[in-house]
């Protein structure tokens, strides 16, 4: 009976060690810092009523760790879907009141246009994606969002207002083959990491 035992045991052990993936299958998480990958077209701060500010990201595919690693984001997704490859981040659009406290403004996807890339207007923050670009060897976005009233605005993270998260966080990958945490700023935004600029009437 013992050995009869023994044996059941040494092969479930074995068929569960053979036949089970592991559970930590997943790749490493690769951190980067890479200051102004957001920019707004031509560093514009005044815009008309109804006129659009552009929002562009370049990502090159080529980046350097926080540990000092050359990488390719690339090598992060399969060669054989890289036309399908994305990093995304989020990016909010905030509107200062007459008491000078801050609005989020909710976007209508009608306001907003892809030229590349990918935006998804969900409740008060876009998700972009940027998607890689064979030619360019970047991750790329580029939309514009339609200005709809005068004010003064702010372009910036969605938790903007929380004085310790300044940046934009781009992340992307691919399970088994890992994810990069891209921290990034927009392009001449301030202290708080906010691009601001005026629309007027």
């Amino acid at each position: 009976m013992k050995l009869s035992s023994l044996l059941f045991m040494v092969t479930i052990s074995l068929c569960a060690s053979l036949c089970c993936p592991e559970e930590n299958d997943f790749g490493p998480t690769i951190f980067i810092e890479n200051e102004n990958l957001i920019q707004v077209e031509n560093s514009e701060t005044t815009f008309n009523l109804n006129e659009s500010i552009v929002i562009e990201t370049t990502i090159n595919n080529s980046q350097t760790t926080t540990s000092g690693e050359t990488i390719l984001l690339t090598d992060l997704f399969y060669n054989d879907s890289l036309e399908d490859a994305f990093l995304q981040f989020d990016v909010s659009l905030f509107k200062e009141t007459g008491f000078g406290t801050l609005s989020p403004i909710s976007l209508t996807q009608d306001a907003v246009t892809n030229d590349f890339g990918q935006v998804e207007v969900n409740s008060q923050f876009n998700l972009v994606r940027a998607f890689y670009d064979e030619t360019t060897h970047s991750f790329r976005s580029r939309f514009s969002i339609n200005l709809r009233e005068s004010g003064t605005f702010f372009l910036a993270n969605s938790r903007f207002g929380f004085n310790d998260f300044t940046q934009v966080i781009i992340s992307g990958g691919v399970y088994e083959l890992g994810f990069v945490e891209l921290r990034t700023s927009i392009e001449n935004a301030n202290a708080e990491g906010a691009y601001e600029f005026q629309v007027i009437e």
